[in-house]
């Protein structure tokens, strides 16, 4: 991690998000990277469940690199089938956000297509869908009910996550710009109902390899589905003070370094 970090510098990023093996990385060597570098450390994903069951010495580990903001990476759809289950996270989040507090961290939710499924309780399902079964069950009911949905029945605010933001007050949120589109929805709309608890943008890109259920996989930004220069004009329009720029699987990293740093500059 130490010479990734050294990487991303010379190519001319002034940031790097930590995830995966920061967990397992020496954090004196990870800090020495970045005072040599001067590249900041601006958050740290970290799956909910490690937040909850070690919170002291994961935020020890985050003040030794110098970083403050704790990011969940991923939720299952299976949190947000309804709105009982919604609400139920939102005052689980904010109990979390409230106790990185008194540790000096602050906490967002990275948001990808779960969230933007239907609460399924305003079709009529809440009573069934809250009985035990497999989450991939009634994920695949959401997204069926999804692709008929049309008007103004389908907006951010009717989604799991606008009952997310809605029914929280300290929680801030990251935005995947790739699986937002993915979600079938448009980023900027997606911005403007976070406003200020905005935290930060993940420039990323899909491609879509089957109508349903839906699924994508992502690829280079620029090389699927997004409108890649519409959102680079909006985040900065919103005044978000970090962009990261996210390429899950390219077949060369080093290069791919580069061209994200190229396609971030297309800002300047």
């Amino acid at each position: 991690m130490p010479e990734t970090i050294r990487r991303v510098a010379n190519a001319g990023f002034e940031g790097v998000e930590f995830a995966g093996r920061f967990l397992e990385a020496d954090p004196y060597a990870v800090r020495e990277a970045l005072d040599e570098t001067g590249v900041e450390p601006v958050a740290v994903h970290a799956d909910l469940r490690e937040m909850e069951g070690d919170l002291e010495s994961l935020a020890d580990r985050c003040h030794r690199v110098g970083c403050d903001h704790l990011v969940i990476p991923h939720l299952g759809a299976g949190y947000f089938r309804t709105t009982t289950h919604a609400d139920a996270l939102a005052r689980r989040l904010d109990a979390l956000a409230n106790r990185l507090d008194s540790h000096g961290l602050r906490l967002s939710y990275h948001i990808s297509k779960g969230p933007l499924l239907p609460l399924l309780d305003r079709f009529g399902l809440g009573v069934p869908a809250n009985l035990p079964s497999p989450g991939f069950v009634w994920e695949r009911v959401a997204e069926a009910i999804d692709l008929t949905v049309r008007g103004t029945d389908r907006t951010v605010r009717t989604t799991g996550l606008g009952r997310l933001v809605s029914r929280t007050d300290d929680l801030t949120f990251e935005v995947d710009v790739g699986w937002v589109t993915a979600g079938g929805y448009d980023p900027v709309d997606v911005f403007d109902l976070l406003g200020d608890r905005l935290s930060l943008i993940h420039i990323a890109d899909v491609a879509r390899t089957r109508r349903f259920p839906p699924a994508f996989r992502s690829v280079t930004p620029g090389e699927g589905i997004l409108d890649l220069e519409r959102v680079l004009r909006a985040s900065r329009e919103t005044g978000v003070d970090w962009l990261v720029f996210e390429d899950d699987h390219p077949s060369d990293p080093e290069a791919a370094i580069y061209r994200g740093r190229a396609t971030l500059d297309r800002l300047d």
